[in-house]
């Protein structure tokens, strides 16, 4: 994915939707996907990763909604959150997100 700044076009990449069957949650499988997905997009050099998501569930893993305030979206803003992975990634920077085709959007 991107954000498109006045500047030019800035990479991203979206976490995207997580669900863990009703049966298997409590169990932290959830949490560990996130931070081992988390750990690859590091491993990878990635710097700024968005995510659609439980306003209350991934700010534990660093997103925040105040972090993706500077960010356009379709979504509501209390559960449209950002994390860097190297920080100051998104410092400064403001522009519309924009998902790849196969979200839909």
């Amino acid at each position: 994915m991107t954000i498109e700044t006045p500047l030019g076009s800035i990479a991203a990449v979206s976490l995207a939707p997580m669900a863990v069957l009703p049966e298997r949650q409590g169990q932290q499988i959830g949490s560990e996907l996130v931070r081992r997905g988390l750990a690859e997009l590091r491993a990878r050099g990635e710097r700024i990763v968005i995510v659609l998501g439980h306003e209350h569930y991934y700010p534990r893993f660093g997103f925040s909604s105040e972090m993706a305030r500077s960010l356009q979206s379709p979504f509501p803003p209390d559960a449209f959150m950002a994390l860097e992975l190297v920080e100051g990634a998104l410092a400064g920077i403001r522009g519309v997100v924009r998902y790849p085709a196969a979200f839909g959007l």
